[in-house]
């Protein structure tokens, strides 16, 4: 993903956050370690296996779970500064 596509996606998911899985509430760094490494989940950005989860705020809509692999992970932070 380039950092182009990331800030397309990082719009995209403000304007319809529902589209990302709800995060529990109350959520510790232990939830997060398990869904990266002792699940298998798709990589939002580019769908190979996400290797990080991180938690996103998303106001109205809760805690949402935000799958990523390393490569697209680096492009969204890159995107989000």
């Amino acid at each position: 993903m380039t950092v182009t596509e990331a800030r397309g996606l990082l719009l995209l998911l403000r304007a319809k956050p529902t589209l990302l899985p709800p995060a529990p509430l109350g959520l510790d760094p232990r939830a997060m370690d398990r869904r990266a490494y002792d699940e298998v989940h798709p990589c939002l950005g580019c769908g190979s296996l996400a290797h990080l989860a991180y938690v996103a705020d998303c106001q109205l809509y809760g805690f949402r779970w935000l799958d990523l692999c390393y490569d697209c992970a680096a492009s969204v932070r890159e995107a989000n500064n």
